[in-house]
């Protein structure tokens, strides 16, 4: 079989640096939150993030408890694909 090589575009390409540049500037256990939809991740070894904790939803929210949830799933999928393409590995904490 064929291995294809696919071309990245600039926008990819930016993304993909972008998320080196994140991992590479947090140390072993250090956290990042994202704060659009309160999603905690920490990193674990040179090459994962794990999700280890993400904000519950308050009554004074603008959006529902449903939709804040959503939103998260959705984030949490597409920062994984990201990070993915940078050979960063991205799951949720099993513990």
């Amino acid at each position: 079989m064929e291995k294809r090589s696919v071309a990245m575009t600039r926008q990819q390409q930016d993304y993909a640096n972008w998320c080196r540049n994140l991992i590479n500037s947090l140390n072993d256990g250090g956290r990042w939150a994202v704060p659009r939809s309160g999603l905690i991740f920490q990193k674990r070894g040179p090459h994962t993030l794990v999700l280890v904790n993400q904000m519950p939803h308050d009554p004074d929210m603008p959006i529902t408890a449903e939709e804040l949830l959503e939103q998260q799933e959705t984030d949490f999928r597409l920062i994984r694909t990201q990070f993915a393409i940078a050979g960063v590995s991205v799951c949720r904490d099993e513990g």
